[in-house]
Formats: structure tokens, C-alpha cells, sequence
């Protein structure tokens, strides 16, 4: 393993691009914090098998674009910046960061911290329109026959936001459907049950091989390369000298105790300040931000490997050792298969189901089903790798959703479910084979087979 990440962080630190990465070298990278757009144009959509019609559809979608959850990684920057300055170890560039800082901070108090931004909005508001515009049958004869549309969110105002922001995209697409869409209601077990759940809770706070895998991700020679290089575009090498020692102790707004914030801290802080700026493009008061400036795109994608890793381990397949990070979504997708089974038994009154919740569902959700991406979890000794099929900027990006849609065949009743993801046609797990090679159309029968949902 250090002989392989040796080699990787080589290519790192010469400029070279992430092995099994989709962005170029000269690309900037989000993960998780990736804004939203669909990944197929819906004209290049495999068509509807002869003889069915859309009857059913599902959703399960991360919230939109948002502000910073709490003040934390802002917070600490300035407090970090402030120092620098008070010791006179600010660079000429690293004189410009405490005012982007400040007015970063300035645009989530008065967005509010945690809510969703006007892009999220948008971004929810498309999605909901294009799903009007994909599934159109569904819809007319919906509305001819009366069908309710349910909607439910995690009880996180930001999930209810970007729930209130779909249905106005179906109602834009489709203002006949507005009578038909329920209030949005709370379902905190299927939706947050990553804060529900206490076993998941005490794996995340006390598992010593999964504090050790994070640990061992974040503490390799080329991290705190790549935090020099970035801190010393700011502050001088005596202030990051003196970081690298832990020489600083800081408290976070909101806490009573101080801590030690190293330069690995110090550059990650900043970091989320970088992730974060492109969804809140709108709040900028049309002044574009700035924190691009303190990275190249080969230290983003750096770093997005590491907040990627991080978010494997703890949410996505994880540790071989355990499947506790995604066992905790099957409730949800038993529901899934619930209600595809109450639209075969003909006891389903709804046209949709659509639920609204974070990437803490999305994430383990898709590990869960074995999706695209979210398949292969490792051993301790092998570690998160370049070459891991985990992206966080396509499990979960901002406003992710996976979609159900179940057709019926009018001759003999039997199902078909296609499953969208990010809007683009997907594959179930490699155990579920579709209706011929290569369609993306599968008999609900095969599939209550291989999720073992019989």
C-alpha cells in the first residue's frame, strides 16, 4: 500500500490526474459538493418495451445546493487568518482572505446557515419539471384518474425546501397536477436514519478500524505537501511551521473548548470554503468568489480524494469487516420494493411517491442496492484507493435522486421497473439481469429475486 500511494502521490505532486477519474488534470473537482446537472439528455432514453405503459414512479433525492451547515470551517479560517495577521505572516495573496472570508460568512448568516441556496432551489425546481416532460402518461392519466402524488422529506427544513421546490418545477410542467400533490410529511426512519439509528452512531464515534482507515487516509506524506503548498500562498513558512507543530489552538464558534488545528486542518478548513462557494453562486451579490484562486485543480482532486475516502468509509461501502454504514438503509429500500409491490396487487393509490432527504440517506441507500459506483468496499490493509469506482461528485452530488419508474403490461399484468440515477438510465446490481442484453428494463419479478425481497 505506501509503495502504491507513493507512486500516486508522485503523480499528484507532477500534476498528473487522479487514476480512474473522470476529470482532467486541469479540472477543478467538488465530490459531494459538486452542483447539480442531469447526466443523460432525455431524447437518447432507451424507449418503453411494446405492450407496457408507465404506471408508478418513485424518487429518492439528496437536498439542493446549500449554505454551510453551521459556522465551523469559516469560522476557523478567519480565526486562523486573524492569528497570521495579528504575528504580521500574511502573504500579499493571503492579505485578500480574510475579507472573502468575512463576506462568505456574512452570506450564510444572512441565507441561514444549513439552508438551502437559490441554486438549490433552481436545481430541484428542473428536476421536477423534467420529470413531468419524461413521464407525461403517468401524469395525464393521473390527473384523469385522481391519483395523489406523496411527498416526504427527513424533517431537515433543507429537505422540506428542496421537496417545496420539485413540486413547483411539476406544477410549472403540469399545472393540473397541483391539486393532486400531498403536503410534504416527515419520515424520519427512512430518510434520517443515520441520526436514528444508535448502533450506526456509536460505529461512526468508537470503531477503532474505522478511525484508524480515516487516520491513515488523511495522514500521508503528500497531504501535508499539498497543505503547505496551498498555506504558503497565504502565510509564511514560519506561520505553517508553526501550524505543522500544533503550536495553534483555536475555538470554533459555539464551543468552549479549544483545540489544536494543524496545517492539514488548516488547508481542509479552507477547503470546505472552496467546496462550498460554487452552490451558493447566487448569494455572492455578483461578486464571483475567490477561494478557487488558493488551489490548482491537482490539489482540488487531492483533497476530494480524501473528503471522497472519508465519506466511503463512513457512509458508503466501507470496511469489508462490516456492513453496518448501509445496512442501516434497508428500511428504505424495502419500502422501494413495498411499493412497487402494492402496484402489482393493485393496493397503491398513488401516482408518485417522491422523498427528500441528505446525502447520509443517498450515500448508504445506493451501497445498499449496489449501484453504480458503490460496490466494492475493502479491507483495512487495502484502504481507499485512486481506482475505487467511488465518486462522490456521482453517488451524491448535490440534488442526486434515484428513480423508479414501473410500467405494467396491459395483456397480462406483469411489472417492469427502470431505474434513473442523477437522470441517467442505470443498471440495478450485477445479480439482476434486464429483460435482453444491454436494456435497462427489468421484470420486477427477477428483481424481488435477486434483492432477496421474496
Amino acid at each position: 500500500m505506501k509503495i502504491y500511494i507513493s507512486v500516486f502521490g508522485a503523480m499528484m505532486l507532477a500534476g498528473c490526474s487522479l487514476p480512474g477519474n473522470s476529470p482532467a488534470s486541469a479540472d477543478y473537482v467538488y465530490g459531494t459538493k459538486t452542483v447539480y446537472s442531469p447526466r443523460q439528455a432525455m431524447n437518447t432514453y432507451e424507449p418503453v418495451p411494446d405492450g407496457y405503459s408507465l404506471v408508478f414512479t418513485q424518487s429518492l433525492a439528496r437536498h439542493g445546493s446549500r449554505a454551510l451547515t453551521s459556522p465551523k470551517y469559516d469560522d476557523i479560517s478567519l480565526k486562523i487568518w486573524q492569528k497570521a495577521k495579528d504575528l504580521h505572516a500574511l502573504t500579499p495573496a493571503g492579505e485578500k482572505l480574510g475579507a472573502e472570508i468575512s463576506r462568505l460568512m456574512t452570506a450564510n448568516e444572512k441565507l441561514g446557515y444549513g439552508e438551502l441556496s437559490r441554486l438549490g432551489h433552481r436545481e430541484h425546481r428542473g428536476i421536477g419539471m423534467r420529470m413531468v416532460q419524461r413521464d407525461k402518461p403517468l401524469f395525464v392519466h393521473a390527473t384523469k384518474q385522481g391519483r395523489k402524488i406523496l411527498v416526504e422529506y427527513s424533517g431537515r427544513s433543507r429537505a422540506k425546501e428542496s421537496a417545496v421546490s420539485f413540486v413547483h418545477g411539476l406544477i410549472q410542467a403540469d399545472p393540473a397536477l397541483e391539486p393532486l400533490i400531498m403536503q410534504p410529511q416527515i419520515n424520519r426512519n427512512q430518510l434520517y436514519f443515520h441520526k436514528q439509528n444508535k448502533a450506526y452512531q456509536q460505529y461512526k464515534k468508537h470503531n477503532k478500524p474505522l478511525h484508524l482507515a480515516v487516520e491513515r487516509l488523511f495522514d500521508q506524506p503528500e497531504t501535508h505537501q499539498i497543505a503547505r503548498r496551498i498555506l504558503e500562498r497565504i502565510y509564511t513558512p514560519a506561520f505553517v511551521d508553526a501550524l505543522a507543530e500544533g503550536k495553534y489552538q483555536f475555538t470554533r464558534r459555539g464551543k468552549k473548548k479549544a483545540q489544536v488545528y494543524t496545517e492539514t486542518d488548516a488547508a481542509m478548513q479552507l477547503f470546505n470554503l472552496y467546496l462550498i462557494s460554487p452552490g451558493m453562486v447566487d448569494e455572492s451579490n455578483h461578486q464571483p468568489w475567490q477561494f478557487n484562486l488558493y488551489f490548482t485543480p491537482e490539489e482540488t482532486q487531492w483533497l476530494t480524494y480524501l473528503s471522497d475516502g472519508k465519506n466511503f468509509y463512513q457512509k458508503g461501502p466501507g470496511l469489508n469487516q462490516t456492513d453496518i454504514t448501509y445496512r442501516i438503509a434497508k428500511g428504505l429500500e424495502d419500502d422501494f420494493f413495498h411499493q412497487v409491490k402494492a402496484v402489482q396487487n393493485g393496493t397503491n393509490p398513488y401516482a408518485a411517491k417522491l422523498r427528500f432527504a441528505h446525502a447520509e440517506t443517498i450515500i448508504p441507500f445506493a451501497a445498499q442496492m449496489q449501484l453504480k459506483g458503490s460496490t466494492q468496499s475493502v479491507s483495512l490493509s487495502e484502504g481507499y484507493q485512486p481506482d475505487n469506482p467511488w465518486h462522490g461528485a456521482w453517488v451524491s452530488p448535490y440534488s442526486a435522486n434515484i428513480q423508479w419508474d414501473v410500467f405494467r403490461n396491459a395483456a397480462d399484468g406483469k411489472l417492469l421497473v427502470k431505474m434513473l440515477y442523477n437522470e441517467k438510465e442505470t443498471a440495478f446490481k450485477q445479480d439482476c439481469k434486464p429483460v435482453k442484453p444491454g436494456s435497462y428494463y427489468y421484470s420486477f419479478d427477477t428483481l424481488l429475486h435477486c434483492y432477496h425481497q421474496m
